[in-house]
């Protein structure tokens, strides 16, 4: 490897076959075997990428998260490792924080940003220009679809599909109240979710249920219904035809 166009820590641990491009900036970090990273891309002290990665141009690996003006969530400072699971795809432009794992085989799109303390499983679909705030974690299996915006502190379980420009919100007090306890939606297993759906705080879309595109979803969804509307409001029961056969479920 010709080091004299990209920046490599003297500890850094890198691993067979490994393609560095242009102008990269690589700290004190774990790369696997036959890992490919473009140009320009940054990676961070306590980043830890698996075997047959591939990182596109311009991706910030293992960024800490920081304070400005009135951000009322203090940052932590004591964040384990980013991770990187083996035969992801990372695209071009996008910036992952530290303290957040990805699984395998999960594609994450170019422009997009998953932050602190987030859990993206195996197998996963992370689609171009998805914002993903603090703590979510999302089970395998899952397809998020572009320009999606979730609010943190989320639960997304294992087949899920969710349509284009989303966005959910993890506070109903908008920031009013500074003593609130923010939690996001949870989206139990096989739900599918149309274009455009807004989620609010603190509530639950039950197993296999369908939520319709443009729906404004303000209180619980129960399992194997179909809701739609702004406010949504349930129409009538999933047909079995539309139940979709379910992997297993992670721990």
């Amino acid at each position: 490897m010709d080091t004299s166009i990209y920046q490599l820590h003297t500890n850094a641990r890198i691993g067979n076959n490994v393609t560095i491009g242009p102008y990269c900036a690589i700290g004190n970090a774990i790369i696997g075997d036959n890992v490919i990273l473009g140009s320009g891309v940054v990676v961070y002290d306590n980043v830890e990428i698996g075997n047959h990665v591939r990182v596109f141009d311009h991706c910030v690996l293992g960024r800490l998260p920081q304070v400005a003006g009135i951000i009322q969530r203090p940052p932590r400072t004591d964040l384990p490792p980013l991770v990187i699971g083996g035969y992801s795809v990372i695209g071009a432009n996008t910036v992952i924080y530290c303290g957040t794992v990805i699984g395998e085989r999960t594609l994450v799109g170019d422009l997009t940003c998953i932050r602190e303390e987030c859990s993206i499983g195996s197998d996963v679909v992370v689609g171009r220009g998805v914002m993903m705030n603090y703590n979510i974690i999302v089970h395998d299996r899952v397809r998020i679809m572009d320009n999606c915006h979730f609010g943190g502190d989320m639960l997304i379980e294992a087949d899920v599909f969710i349509g284009p420009n989303l966005s959910s919100a993890n506070d109903k007090l908008m920031g009013l109240n500074n003593e609130v306890i923010r939690k996001g939606a949870t989206i139990r297993r096989g739900v599918s979710i149309g274009a455009g759906v807004m989620l609010l705080a603190d509530l639950e879309i039950g197993e296999q249920a369908i939520v319709g595109a443009g729906a404004m979803v303000d209180k619980d969804v129960p399992a194997r219904k179909i809701a739609v509307g702004m406010p949504a409001r349930i129409i009538k029961d999933v047909p079995p035809e539309l139940l979709k056969p379910l992997g297993q479920e992670k721990p």
